[in-house]
């Protein structure tokens, strides 16, 4: 990551310059926690991050059959 910085008189950061890769690398990133913090904010999110820790420690799984394609 090459990073520039702009500072002022006093020698502090005030700004900073990316490539336009990082920064659109960087706004994928914001994007998907802002959808994350929207999923959590709904009236399901104490149930949803319940079952992620359940997923993590291997408790409560239910395993269902998929559906066949269609053709």
């Amino acid at each position: 990551m090459s990073v520039h910085y702009i500072v002022n008189p006093d020698g502090e950061r005030v700004s900073v310059i990316l490539s336009i890769a990082e920064y659109e690398a960087l706004m994928r990133v914001t994007e998907a926690e802002q959808e994350t913090a929207f999923l959590l904010r709904e009236p399901n999110g104490s149930l949803l991050l319940q079952r992620i820790e359940n997923i993590r420690q291997g408790r409560n799984l239910v395993e269902h059959e998929l559906l066949p394609d269609e053709d």
